[in-house]
């Protein structure tokens, strides 16, 4: 079990990291998701980047923060999909979700080790890293989606009476328990959306949206 308390201190911000930055990034990103935060060493990191440490520590001033670097650059994939929906100029607010609760589930099972790493950070935590975790990492994405199920409530495309956060809630975990268990689904009796993750989104979606009625 981790337990740290990480600093955003990173010697640059997020949008501006370089392509040096990037890359000892990806790598940080496959070690930690398959040992865990203590089980790797940042000599490791420079070996496998083929840089020296120094050089790490020229974008990231400590261990913690280059891992709080990774699970946000982790996070910035699956918001890109939200990011993407809420450019288009459709007035199809509930299209607008269905296409990212599709978008994001494609993500999370595209970016496999990203995925890994956070469903780590998530299980692996204390309730003091758990709100750093939220407040630092999570809650952009989590706050733009309630406000989307927000907005189609505000068009009666959604009931009223459900809360928005929820609800924003249930189609980011309903994805997340997709990536956990689809290599055992296709194992299980009368499950016919083992293989195809667009079946399941669309399914999901229409209940959750529309309830079982």
């Amino acid at each position: 079990m981790v337990n740290i308390m990480i600093e955003n201190n990173c010697s640059i911000s997020d949008d501006e990291l370089c392509k040096g930055a990037l890359f000892i990034l990806n790598i940080a990103e496959d070690l930690f998701s398959k040992n865990g935060f203590s089980a790797v060493s940042m000599n490791e990191i420079a070996q496998q980047a083929k840089v020296s440490k120094a050089n790490i520590f020229h974008h990231f001033k400590s261990k913690e923060g280059l891992y709080l670097a990774v699970l946000k650059q982790a996070c910035k994939r699956s918001s890109a999909a939200l990011d993407l929906v809420n450019t288009n100029s459709s007035d199809d607010l509930l299209g607008k979700m269905n296409c990212f609760f599709s978008s994001h589930l494609s993500t999370l099972l595209s970016e496999s080790s990203a995925t890994q790493l956070i469903q780590r950070e998530l299980m692996e935590n204390s309730d003091q890293k758990g709100k750093q975790l939220a407040e630092e990492v999570f809650a952009d994405t989590f706050a733009k989606v309630t406000h989307l199920v927000r907005d189609a409530q505000a068009h009666n495309i959604v009931r009223q009476s459900i809360d928005p956060s929820l609800l924003a809630f249930l189609l980011l975990g309903s994805n997340v328990i997709f990536f956990e268990a689809h290599s055992m689904l296709k194992h299980l009796p009368d499950i016919n959306f083992a293989e195809s993750p667009e079946d399941y989104s669309s399914a999901v979606f229409d209940i959750l949206t529309n309830g079982f009625k």
